[in-house]
């Protein structure tokens, strides 16, 4: 086990960063990664149980009539669902006022729209996915090819 001149000497040398934890044995590890994982365990089954509440919560009908304009022109809310079951909207920031406009998206939305490779897993569950944007279709459209984006 280091000691505490040993690992202030290994930061020095720009080894170890200044606040690390505390190096122990691998039983002081196995003890302190059980403690752990009560914790983690009692989390995982909080989560759950909100995920649960979440799937039970009531629907509620959506009256307002939502339009969008889509690469082959005005679309309804319902037209987006393209006959699935479910829809999932991301909204991605790409808009006037959003950092790097109008050659950047939002650089969250651009690293979750990079990671969309083939939506045929998502549509063979019976699922849509849109991305949505407040920006014109000719911005969209271009941001898309450069990115390489299908979606």
């Amino acid at each position: 086990m280091a000691t505490s001149k040993e690992r202030e000497k290994e930061h020095e040398k720009g080894h170890l960063p200044k606040n690390t934890p505390p190096i122990v044995s691998p039983q002081e590890w196995e003890a302190a990664r059980q403690q752990l994982l009560v914790k983690e365990k009692a989390f995982t089954r909080s989560r759950d149980a909100l995920a649960a509440e979440r799937r039970r919560m009531p629907w509620m009908a959506v009256e307002k009539k939502y339009e969008f304009d889509g690469p082959k022109g005005k679309v309804s809310l319902l037209d987006l669902f393209e006959g699935r079951r479910q829809l999932i909207v991301y909204r991605a920031f790409f808009e006037p006022g959003v950092f790097g406009w109008p050659e950047h998206a939002c650089r969250g939305c651009s690293l979750g729209a990079d990671q969309v490779s083939h939506l045929a897993h998502l549509n063979a569950r019976d699922t849509t996915l849109v991305y949505a944007s407040r920006a014109p279709q000719t911005d969209i459209e271009r941001l898309k090819r450069r990115m390489g984006w299908k979606m």
